[in-house]
């Protein structure tokens, strides 16, 4: 069995969307899904109550954490979706991964699970890199085995897509065992993570990337389009001699001027501005 659990509150967001396509390219592969809505759950943090764990399972709050525990332990694998509010993960994520931190802090039946996180940035993009590194840091500290996770934004919508579907395919062929990460391997593993080493300029480039490449060439705006591929090229040259500071400026230029060609000419712009801000993550 491989769960999927949605950090939105939003059953028909993009987060529920993107998880659900991970778990039908895991289902094409022959393996058993089923999806798990955080919002139909209460999980308070962990607040340091001192009580005695037994068995990895009991836990101080009288909440629904033994019933998402029991879940994670009899999965064969775990996606965990989550939208991007200010540069973090949901609060009902970090609370069900943090109380399972807790009991079982890289020991117990879960060392080397599967698992697959994705991120999904609201409006303007931003804040996904950011997200991640603290949700990469709890499946470490957990010592589970996570896949590279990959960008989320409504630039790139329709390919992350493609991406979550096929990380489901890769998870659902892992998903035969528990992959433990070899001690001597730990620290390389987690820190080769895609994203683990961005900073926040590195961020931006990647934004600006996104965006400019979701760019249709086509009329008045044809031109503006190639122009900011040519300054996308500055900026890698910059970041090639070692000049991110130099750079900022020119990416900061073209995700403005990219997000507006891209939400005058890209149906999928429009098709989420008919949508409430309720939908949309």
């Amino acid at each position: 069995m491989i769960r999927g659990f949605v950090g939105s509150p939003n059953k028909k967001g993009r987060t529920a969307a993107i998880v659900r396509e991970a778990l039908l390219g895991a289902e094409e592969q022959g393996a058993e899904v089923e999806m798990v809505h955080l919002s139909d759950y209460q999980v308070s943090d962990c607040f340091d109550c001192n009580v005695e764990h037994q068995g990895g399972m009991d836990c101080g709050p009288d909440d629904d954490y033994r019933a998402l525990s029991m879940m994670i332990d009899s999965s064969d694998a775990v996606v965990i979706g989550s939208p991007v509010y200010w540069s973090a993960i949901t609060s009902n994520v970090r609370a069900m991964l943090s109380r399972k931190l807790r009991v079982e802090m890289g020991s117990g039946p879960n060392l080397g699970m599967p698992a697959l996180g994705i991120l999904v940035a609201g409006g303007s993009g931003n804040g996904m890199v950011e997200a991640m590194k603290p949700l990469y840091l709890l499946f470490e500290k957990l010592r589970w085995h996570p896949l590279n996770s990959f960008h989320v934004t409504r630039f790139n919508w329709d390919r992350a897509l493609v991406f979550a579907n096929e990380a489901g395919r890769d998870l659902a062929a892992m998903s035969d065992k528990r992959r433990p990460i070899p001690e001597d391997q730990i620290w390389t593993f987690y820190n080769d993570l895609r994203y683990r080493s961005y900073d926040r300029i590195d961020e931006r480039r990647l934004l600006a990337e996104l965006i400019v490449g979701a760019l249709p060439e086509i009329g008045k705006f044809a031109s503006i389009a190639s122009e900011l591929r040519d300054q996308r090229g500055r900026v890698e040259t910059l970041f090639q001699q070692h000049r991110k500071a130099e750079a900022v400026p020119l990416i900061d230029d073209i995700i403005f001027r990219a997000t507006e060609i891209w939400e005058v000419l890209s149906p999928s712009a429009r098709a989420y501005e008919k949508k409430g801000d309720r939908e949309r993550d």
